[in-house]
């Protein structure tokens, strides 16, 4: 009959038991008092708690993306308001009710704080990103990078004594790995035996990786691999290589070149941190200007000056006509 009194009450006087009740009845009732006391429109303390860890989470995203559109982020807090159940006349009424009370308002900020940390830890761990082994994170990536015809030739009635190309690519970076490969046949002319071909990486310094190999001019179809690691570290300006190349003056020249191949090797997880860290190069106003229609000059190549440009420009256009990267028929 009585169970529901506690037992330490249970023993005593009658008189005394009333009081007790009547005591622990008032405490009961104040209590219930003040959980109804919150107005209608206002939050409960979890449901605050857990719209104000949602609200730091998005103000944290928006600092992190920087430059976010006022208009943009209205549809955020919009969102943020359905998802909750609330609108925005509940939530300024629920601030404004636990402003006035700092001690409550304080521990639900204790709270909040508490799940925004294990949400940071959650993050650290891996748990919503799955921290990925180097193994895999690290995992190369090979691109074909060659973006000229894979075969061609130069006609036969050339006097020219190179064939060349040169490849331009932001991406490029150092720390890459190029593989280079191609077939070429080189057809005998005068008393030439031989000519060579290279391939080269140039940096912003001025200064160029290259590895070089002979060609016979025999008539036979050779096919010629480089691998070459751009080591510098300085941003890549280009990627230039020559299919073959006279050290002599020739009377003529025939060339045929396919199954051209010219692939970057780079780990993209490692992109951003390379760029950051290259050395900076400062540019001179006496610097080599390239126009649309020149060649690069390289170190071991036949250098042109000034003033033989300006004396046999006829020469000069002619030699252009007649050599081109012609397409394979």
């Amino acid at each position: 009959m009585n169970n529901w009194i506690p037992k330490n009450l249970r023993n005593l006087p009658n008189k005394r038991l009333s009081k007790s009740v009547f005591w622990l009845l008032g405490i009961l009732a104040l209590f219930q008092l003040g959980c109804s006391s919150r107005p209608d429109g206002v939050m409960s303390r979890r449901e605050m708690r857990s719209f104000l860890v949602d609200y730091h989470l998005l103000e944290g995203v928006f600092l992190a993306q920087r430059i976010v559109e006022e208009a943009e982020k209205d549809n955020y807090y919009h969102a943020l308001f359905e998802k909750h159940g609330i609108t925005k006349a509940d939530f300024d009424s629920s601030l404004v009710y636990y402003t006035r009370n700092p001690k409550v308002f304080e521990r639900i900020y204790n709270g909040v704080t508490s799940d925004l940390d294990e949400i940071k830890a959650d993050v650290s761990s891996g748990k919503y990103f799955p921290v990925l082994p180097d193994s895999v994170r690290l995992k190369p990536e090979i691109k074909d990078i060659w973006s000229l015809d894979s075969a061609f030739y130069a006609i036969e009635d050339s006097s020219e004594s190179k064939l060349y190309f040169t490849i331009k690519n932001k991406d490029l970076l150092s720390k890459d790995v190029y593989y280079f490969a191609f077939r070429v046949r080189a057809f005998p002319h005068d008393s030439i035996q031989s000519g060579y071909t290279t391939f080269r990486v140039h940096y912003a310094d001025g200064q160029t990786d290259s590895l070089y190999h002979e060609v016979l001019n025999d008539s036979i179809f050779r096919r010629y691999k480089y691998t070459l690691i751009a080591k510098r570290n300085f941003k890549i300006d280009s990627l230039s290589g020559v299919f073959y190349e006279n050290h002599q003056e020739a009377d003529s020249f025939c060339v045929y070149v396919d199954s051209v191949i010219l692939k970057r090797k780079y780990i993209p997880a490692l992109q951003d941190s390379i760029k950051l860290q290259l050395d900076t190069v400062p540019m001179k106003q006496d610097s080599i200007t390239m126009t649309a229609d020149s060649v690069s000059t390289y170190q071991d190549s036949i250098k042109t000056s000034k003033e033989e440009l300006k004396v046999k420009p006829d020469t000069i256009q002619s030699k252009r006509r007649r050599l081109q990267l012609r397409p394979a028929v």
